[in-house]
């Protein structure tokens, strides 16, 4: 069965990358999507990128997404780091925007091509090196991050890096190799979408991580700062007083904030650049009930047919930062960073089950947690004995949702919302649990309570 998988596996693989571009085009498996047969979102994440950078050019926020000339037939709104707009959305800003989204649909293509490759290249199995490709290529959510134009395969790439980072770290004798890619991976994801923050705690509690987590912080903070205080890069500022009157007043960021509650219609806040930031906190509480949202929060409210506070789902947050003060008291060197890798792991789980708005693309940031499960098949780790487990649950998420069982029906009912939203939302708790239970039987087992030393910045930049 095997050795058929590897000779077979990069035609199938071939053959069904092919059959998604042509479905870009063809519409063959819009049945597997609602917003595919009943909305026209092709490109409609994509369309605020190139727009954004197009706005700077105009003295205009890059945050003004529908302010100015229009740029495509509709769009989401544009919410990623203002220095994306400038060091890659400007690559394809000066393109018709259907040739411009179908460029940038190559681009994605090619970053998941790379991450497999990526990855692959830390296993000498070939039946894993190819199954990595068929998770990475072939998963229908990496389809539907095509189909919507999201800029989410960056951040593919970046949770990829961290976690081979780390799996170096454990058992490759490389460690300024291994902090360079770690380094890089928290440089792409802080400056597209910033996931990285919850695992800040424990990368930086964790000698064999800090210094790396530092820099990453000093370089991010500086070129952050660029684009709050450069008048070019942030042309519609409400000033450093206003700025800093709303920073920390959270009630005040949620009711005039939120783009849902505002009807999509920005604010002078909403196109400061300070909304990349703040709109994590505008949007904490707020649960859109959409039909396309595969959130546990909006998964739960469903099935109880009330609203459950939103606090309730912040427990896995909670229980990540916890587990993140143990960690650095593991002492014996590879268990601590094999459970680093483990949190790390739970930590990007965590979106899904405590952010209220999850779009179905955004699964495709669970399919490189996958690809490195498969790697560490290879190697002796302590939680060998749920690996098989912990990898078989993600393979779910590679499938289709359940929509196309109901579609011909209402699928706005409970019972066919529920089945929908099933196959994504089961998967990613039970996965959370495998990780959480073998995080916390090993620090019972081996964790030693001391305080941690911090580099001198000394040590940091020249040792």
């Amino acid at each position: 069965m095997k050795n058929t998988f590897i000779k077979i596996g990069p035609f199938l693989i071939g053959a069904i990358v092919l059959l998604m571009l042509l479905s870009l085009h063809f519409g063959w498996l819009d049945v597997f999507f609602f917003g595919a047969e009943h909305a026209k979102v092709q490109g409609i994440d994509y369309f605020a990128v190139p727009k954004s950078f197009l706005n700077l050019l105009e003295g205009r926020s890059a945050f003004d997404t529908w302010g100015g000339q229009q740029y495509g037939p509709y769009s989401t709104w544009y919410l990623a780091h203002p220095a994306f707009c400038v060091f890659v959305a400007s690559w394809f800003s000066f393109f018709t925007p259907w040739l411009s989204y179908w460029l940038f649909i190559l681009f994605s293509l090619l970053i998941m091509v790379y991450t497999a490759r990526f990855i692959g290249k830390h296993t000498s199995s070939q039946f894993q090196k190819t199954a990595i490709y068929f998770v990475m290529l072939c998963a229908f959510p990496t389809y539907w991050m095509l189909y919507v134009g999201n800029m989410h395969a960056p951040l593919v790439l970046a949770l990829a890096m961290i976690l081979i980072g780390i799996l170096m770290l454990t058992y490759e004798n490389n460690s300024k190799e291994a902090n360079r890619i770690l380094l890089a991976g928290l440089l792409i994801s802080f400056f597209t979408k910033p996931i990285v923050l919850l695992m800040l705690p424990v990368l930086l509690m964790v000698k064999e991580t800090r210094r790396t987590t530092i820099k990453s912080l000093l370089i991010y903070s500086f070129v952050s700062l660029l684009f709050l205080i450069v008048p070019i890069l942030n042309p519609q500022s409400i000033g450093w007083n206003k700025m800093l009157d709303v920073m920390f007043d959270f009630d005040f960021i949620k009711a005039n904030m939120n783009i849902f509650k505002n009807n999509f219609v920005l604010n002078d806040y909403m196109k400061d650049n300070s909304i990349h930031w703040l709109n994590l906190i505008a949007q904490s509480d707020y649960k859109l009930m959409h039909i396309d949202v595969f959130s546990l929060p909006v998964f739960v409210d469903t099935i109880m047919g009330t609203e459950v506070s939103a606090k309730v789902f912040k427990l896995p947050i909670y229980l990540s930062l916890l587990l993140s003060f143990c960690i650095p008291f593991i002492k014996d060197v590879k268990l601590k960073l094999e459970s680093l890798l483990l949190l790390i792991i739970a930590i990007s789980l965590t979106f899904f089950l405590s952010y209220n708005t999850v779009w179905e693309y955004q699964f495709a940031s669970i399919l490189p947690v996958i690809c490195v499960l498969i790697v560490l098949k290879n190697r002796n780790v302590f939680y060998a004995n749920m690996l098989n487990a912990m990898i078989f649950t993600g393979l779910v998420i590679c499938l289709p949702s359940l929509y196309f069982v109901v579609r011909g029906g209402d699928f706005q009912t409970v019972s066919s919302l529920t089945l929908i939203r099933i196959t994504r939302v089961l998967p990613v708790v039970l996965l959370f649990l495998l990780v959480i239970v073998n995080l916390l039987n090993v620090i019972r087992l081996h964790a030693k309570f001391q305080l941690p030393k911090f580099p001198t910045l000394n040590q940091l930049f020249f040792d």
